[in-house]
């Protein structure tokens, strides 16, 4: 199946399983200009732990978010995420060397039956970001760039939240991650580093919220 219609049936999936949840708690369609309107506010903010694959190398995510919740099932806010991958041998530069970076954008989210202990949440990122792929002899001692660029992301997920008090929600999910083409070339040759879609996968994440929800 082509790559970019497996992205687009897996995001269009993912909300289509949000509205279906909504469908069956309220049969009525209700939004924020009827009845009632904005009833209630809240926010919070929070951490996410995250492993992933960038080239088939193990990688972690580490990012902090904080929203606005509307109704207590609508959040609107922001999102930053930092990655790296694990070190290895690059037989081009005869050096171990590792790709790193982060993005951050808009948050938007959509949490089914927000009351229950359990109860699903549906975030959605989207942004930019920057990678490098860097010289890396020893653990967190970096050297030199070989090159590095800027991209643009999308990432949908899906979170299993738990209610563990009333201000705080354990989270563990799955997204998927859908970047611009990769274009990492090395300096003498320009050949390409990466494959173009490196960046694109899913992740397991562990989050940790805070708030008034």
């Amino acid at each position: 199946m082509n790559n970019k219609l497996t992205k687009a049936i897996f995001m269009a999936a993912t909300f289509f399983v949000a509205l279906s949840v909504q469908a069956q708690e309220d049969q009525k369609i209700r939004t924020l200009f009827n009845n009632g309107g904005i009833r209630s506010n809240g926010g919070y903010g929070g951490v996410t732990v995250a492993y992933t694959q960038i080239e088939n190398a193990d990688a972690i995510t580490v990012g902090g978010q904080g929203a606005w919740l509307i109704n207590h099932q609508f959040g609107i806010g922001l999102a930053g995420t930092g990655f790296i991958s694990e070190r290895r041998f690059d037989a081009t530069l005869d050096n171990r060397y590792l790709t790193t970076g982060g993005y951050g954008g808009l948050l938007l989210e959509f949490i089914a039956m927000p009351h229950s202990p359990i109860h699903l949440s549906f975030p959605l990122v989207v942004g930019a970001g920057g990678l490098t792929y860097v010289e890396s002899r020893r653990d967190f001692d970096f050297y030199d760039s070989e090159d590095s660029q800027a991209f643009f992301v999308v990432e949908p997920g899906v979170d299993v939240e738990f209610n563990l008090l009333p201000f705080i929600r354990l989270g563990v999910g799955l997204k998927y991650r859908v970047t611009s083409d990769i274009e990492l070339s090395y300096r003498d040759s320009g050949a390409a580093i990466l494959d173009r879609d490196a960046l694109t996968g899913f992740s397991t994440a562990f989050s940790l919220k805070f708030g008034k929800f």
